[in-house]
């Protein structure tokens, strides 16, 4: 459990600034680091307030979170209304990017934040007691087991705005060098299962090109981008997103640790070719099982159950299971 903070400069605001999403841990001398004397404040009148995730939608019409709200927290030792050196604040945090699950299309949208790689808490001490998690008492009627989740791996780099304009960022240029590979650490990928991948590439081709992408050495699509005019003032540029689907058998994921992606560009002809990588991302379906110290999961499947039993395997018998599914209002299951 990582985290980074930086003093709000006015009242008794404390900034916490969080680059992913998971379970962050505040102890006596991380509060001390951003400004906060534990030996002097009633820890049951913490406080911590959030906001969106993501970018703010370009339309004022659009929807959105208008004002801080107070998260649901956890604080271990604060019953007797002092912060010791061995108490601590749990949380849990957002980064800055957007992403979601498509239940129509089994699928996750990603929104890579263009503006910001963290996002923001602010913690204070009021004179009221703080917002604390709630427990979610387990069902103990029969249910449909769940021991699988679905999972994502996503990937976006912004280094090249081709037109010096725009919101329109790229990442690796294919030009000189026409391959790249992008390698995950996942383990666990269910064996016979889909895994779908979204593509997005863009070529400044006056012939023509294309991109073949692989996953673990196997070529699982080709995207074609057709010819841009040779002029001064014509298009710069054509993109392909393309969404494919293939069996996680026929790439091996099951069987290794490593996930390989590579994107090989070919050019046609002689005349000027470039390619770049927007971002790719692929969604599979994962054996729930705690991976590392934390694991965030959901499941597609249990919205088809008004109850589903959740099966998690090789978990620790000091482990915590906390429901995330409302992020202000978070509770220990």
């Amino acid at each position: 459990m990582a985290q980074q903070a930086s003093v709000l400069s006015t009242g008794t605001w404390y900034k916490v600034s969080v680059a992913s999403n998971g379970i962050f841990k505040m102890d006596y001398n991380f509060l001390k680091s951003i400004g906060i004397n534990p030996d002097q404040i009633d820890p049951r009148k913490i406080k911590l307030f959030g906001g969106s995730v993501g970018m703010l939608p370009q339309l004022n019409s659009t929807a959105r979170i208008a004002d801080l709200q107070e998260l649901a927290i956890f604080i271990a030792g604060e019953t007797d209304g002092k912060f010791n050196s061995e108490d601590y604040v749990l949380f849990y945090g957002q980064g800055a990017d957007d992403f979601s699950f498509d239940l129509k299309r089994n699928i996750f949208n990603y929104k890579n934040n263009l503006y910001s790689d963290k996002n923001f808490y602010f913690i204070t001490v009021a004179d009221t007691q703080g917002k604390r998690l709630a427990v979610s008492e387990s069902l103990t009627t029969l249910a449909p087991i769940i021991n699988q989740f679905d999972d994502l791996g996503y990937y976006e780099t912004d280094k090249y705005n081709v037109l010096a304009s725009g919101r329109d960022f790229f990442g690796e240029q294919f030009d000189s060098k026409t391959d790249i590979t992008v390698r995950f650490d996942i383990t666990g990928i269910v064996d016979n299962a889909p895994i779908k991948l979204v593509s997005n590439v863009m070529a400044q081709a006056f012939d023509g090109a294309s991109f073949k992408v692989f996953f673990n050495n196997k070529q699982v699509a080709e995207q074609a981008i057709d010819a841009i005019p040779n002029t001064s003032y014509g298009l710069k540029g054509r993109e392909a997103i393309d969404t494919v689907s293939f069996n996680s058998t026929s790439v091996a994921a099951a069987d290794q640790s490593n996930q390989d992606i590579k994107y090989q560009y070919i050019k046609t002809g002689t005349s000027r070719s470039i390619g770049y990588l927007d971002y790719f991302l692929f969604s599979f379906q994962r054996k729930l099982v705690l991976y590392g110290s934390q694991t965030i999961f959901r499941s597609a499947a249990s919205v088809l159950n008004s109850t589903s039993t959740f099966q998690i395997n090789a978990l620790q018998l000091d482990a915590i299971i906390w429901d995330i599914s409302d992020v202000f209002n978070v509770k220990i299951q």
